[in-house]
This record gives C-alpha cells, structure tokens and sequence, in this order.
C-alpha cells in the first residue's frame, strides 16, 4: 500500500494540508496532485473549517515537479499537461477560503507556483526560494514571480538558473508576507490563521473574491494561462533539447555541474 502523499489535520477552525514526499523533498508527482485535489475537495465543503495552512514534510517545502521522468510528449501532449497543472494553481488562487503557504527549507521552481497562488506566504528566515538549477523550460514558472516580486527581479531570478533568494529576502521583495525564525515558523503561522479565522466565514470569502477580482482585472488569469503554450514552445528549442541529452547522458546531478562549469 502505498504511503498517502498528502495528509490532512485539523485545529479548530484551521486545517492543515500536509504535503509528504519528505524522502523526495516533496516533489510534485501524479499522487500528490491527486491527493491534493482531494484533500481541497473536502476542505471546501466542511464548513467548520475558515483557514488552510499547507506547509511539507521533511527538509522542505516543495521542490517542485519531480522531473526525474521525462516521457518526450508531443507538444499538444505537452501544453496539455502544463495547462492542467496550471489550472490546478488557479483552482487554489480562486479557492473560497484564505490559504497561508508554511514555508521551511526550499521553495523551488514549481513550488513556488504552489506559494504564488495561495493568499499569503509565511516563511522562515533561512528558507530558500527559487529556480531550477537548470533551464528546462520557460515562461512557466517565473511569470507568477513578477506579480510578488517585480518585474526585474523576476526576470533576473528566473534568467539566471539556479538563482536563490532566502526567505527574509523573500518577504522584503514581497514573494512573503512575514518571515520568522524556524522554530517559531509553525506557531506564529497558526497565530496568524487563528486571527483571520475569528472573522466569519461568509465575509472572508467575499473579501477573498474582491481582492482576488483585481489581479483579475490585472491580469493574472490571462497570464497565467499564457504560461502553458510559452512552455510547451520552448520544450522544442535545440537549448532544452542539449540541457535534456545532458540529464540522459550523465544523470540529473551530473548535468547540473556540467552547467555551471560552462565557460562564458
């Protein structure tokens, strides 16, 4: 039987959704997304519960995708796939009750997704946020960025792979609401949650909606949905396709040295 790769608890009002692939740093796979679905499913019509705090098991928080296989999807394949993953992001941004993303240890590349699209980012100082070590794609993942961050930070962290921000860094550009110490990163999450919860559920919801309706107006949706057809183009660069024969040829952490020993 296999281990559940999202756990759920609860604390009066506030439910905790638990990613746990710890062994995997909590790379997101095909289980925990539906796991994850499922758990949200459920959060959403108890209406006992007003806040969700998802935080990870383990060392981190997500690392994002688990790209340890790679199938060569066509490109229609592969804007398919990458737009379900958006619209999964979408369903949490649009979710009826405040989320708070528990931030410890890394927040990389896809999982930073994850925290562009929850109401509020809550980390610990040391934590690291950033990109993946090596450019597989484009136009995916660091467009959610420039909305937190700005548009130059955005860019200069998301062209530059590898890049790395920590979380108190984090919270001074804006990708974090607050950041705290590691062993007071869960209590004053939970603080925070309990004094939303205190309002009422009905007017936290409306409240959600008209902030969330804004960035709409911006254009966050649009943009987001852009994400995946970008994505899927840059996959066919002969640039992704040398960084892809590298990972097959040497192994993933092999190809990430062969990177940054480049001469340029």
């Amino acid at each position: 039987m296999k281990e559940p790769c999202v756990l759920i608890e609860k604390k009066g009002r506030i439910a905790y959704i638990i990613l746990n692939r710890p062994e995997k740093l909590n790379a997101l796979n095909s289980q925990l997304f539906q796991e994850l679905d499922a758990a949200l499913s459920d959060i959403e019509q108890d209406d006992t519960t007003s806040v969700v705090i998802i935080k990870g098991n383990g060392r981190a928080f997500s690392v994002g995708y688990d790209v340890s296989k790679y199938s060569h999807p066509t490109v229609t394949e592969d804007r398919n796939k990458l737009e379900e993953f958006t619209r999964r992001w979408l369903r949490i941004w649009e979710f009826p009750k405040p989320i708070i993303a528990q931030v410890h240890g890394y927040a990389l590349a896809g999982g930073t997704q994850l925290l562009a699209s929850c109401d509020f980012v809550i980390t610990s100082e040391e934590a690291q946020f950033g990109f993946p070590s090596l450019p597989l794609g484009g136009g995916f993942v660091g467009i959610y960025w420039g909305w937190h961050v700005g548009y130059q930070r955005a860019k200069l962290l998301d062209l530059t792979a590898g890049s790395r921000i920590s979380g108190k860094e984090a919270t001074e550009y804006g990708f974090a609401a607050r950041c705290f110490k590691v062993d007071e990163l869960e209590e004053k999450t939970l603080e925070i949650a309990r004094g939303i919860a205190k309002t009422p559920l009905d007017i936290l919801k409306l409240k959600k909606q008209a902030h969330n309706r804004i960035m709409d107006l911006q254009g966050f949706r649009t943009g987001a949905l852009f994400g995946p057809e970008q994505d899927a183009i840059i996959h066919t660069t002969e640039g992704i396709k040398l960084v892809r024969e590298k990972i097959d040829e040497l192994g993933l952490k092999s190809a990430i040295q062969w990177f940054n020993e480049q001469k340029v």
